[in-house]
């Protein structure tokens, strides 16, 4: 294929809906090729962009392809299933989107518009918002925000997890809405795991002073540096802990901590991290607790085989679904 035709290139124009007939014939025949060309092709189609944005599309045009040519490692785009999100991971599409619709727009806007950025399973995005913060997002993680910041507060809504390097403005607090908790700060570095299926919500600080309060208002906490706020859905309880914080944010680098982790909890994270499902096949094995560090960029496969290595567990892959059985054999 020319590199006129790249089916990246296509790929691109296909999310911001400028695509021509010819180009769409050649995406569509080279996503038949092999099943990892459709499973990336739908990757990128769940991108979701805001109707502000959308609106935008043309003015903005020229500065997305600018920044899909940065990001995209063309000679990485075709993997196999378990390794097609290392690919998904380096492309941050949404990175210098929201800058340049702030900057057209400008801080001084009065009619400030609200705009959501959902990023699917499987890969990871950094935005800039509108007063110059950083937030990486992890996968299948959703984030509401203004297209300008002109109340009093700077106030962000997550679904998800995300990590957030906020640029300090002593006259306009930040602050993160997350599920059934709030975070106040002013400028510091902290990560949100808030993801609606899980029945807790952590906030983890890395540097800074940042407020953690309830929805309900009765429990208030501050965290320090090395601290996190644990939150239990079920109870309400709100809690500080002391973490190595390098376990809570590391996985902006493809690096994943499992402290004594349930199997059921593992595979929940796989899947997000990777974009796959996993079926757990019996309700004996959902709970047995693991423990393990996954530093080097590993794919699926390689932490599958870690995941099994004490034989209680064996894994096998049909038809795109992976299950984890009972290793009945290592009984006997």
């Amino acid at each position: 294929m020319s590199e006129e035709n790249n089916p990246i290139d296509i790929l691109r124009n296909e999310l911001i809906h400028d695509i021509s007939d010819h180009e769409k014939a050649t995406l569509e025949e080279w996503s038949r090729l092999t099943h990892d060309n459709r499973s990336f092709r739908q990757l990128i189609s769940e991108m979701r962009l805001s109707s502000d944005i959308e609106k935008k599309k043309e003015e903005m045009k020229s500065g997305i392809l600018q920044e899909v040519n940065k990001r995209i490692n063309r000679s990485r785009y075709i993997r196999r299933i378990l390794k097609i999100s290392t690919v998904a991971a380096s492309i941050a599409i949404l990175l210098g989107i929201t800058g340049y619709f702030s900057y057209r727009e400008g801080f001084n806007q009065i009619n400030s518009q609200q705009i959501e950025m959902s990023n699917p399973f499987g890969m990871l995005s950094t935005i800039t918002l509108p007063d110059g913060s950083k937030v990486v997002l992890n996968a299948g993680t959703t984030i509401t925000y203004p297209s300008a910041f002109v109340a009093k507060n700077r106030e962000v809504e997550i679904k998800g997890e995300a990590f957030f390097e906020v640029t300090h403005d002593a006259g306009h607090p930040f602050i993160v809405k997350a599920d059934r908790i709030s975070i106040e700060v002013l400028g510091t570095q902290f990560n949100v795991k808030a993801y609606e299926e899980d029945d807790w919500i952590e906030v983890s600080l890395s540097e800074g002073k940042v407020e953690v309060q309830s929805e309900d208002k009765k429990n208030r906490i501050f965290l320090t540096p090395g601290e996190q706020a644990y939150y239990d859905k079920h109870n309400h309880s709100l809690t500080t802990r002391n973490v190595d914080i390098t376990h809570y944010t590391s996985w902006r680098n493809g690096a994943y901590y499992f402290r004594a982790l349930p199997l059921k909890e593992i595979t929940k994270q796989l899947e997000r991290i990777f974009n796959v499902h996993i079926h757990i096949t019996s309700p004996n094995i959902e709970n047995i607790v693991l423990t393990g560090d996954f530093l080097r960029g590993e794919n699926l496969e390689q932490i599958l085989r870690m995941i099994t290595a004490d034989n209680r567990l064996k894994y096998r892959i049909e038809e795109y679904i992976i299950y984890i059985d009972e290793n009945k054999s290592a009984k006997k």
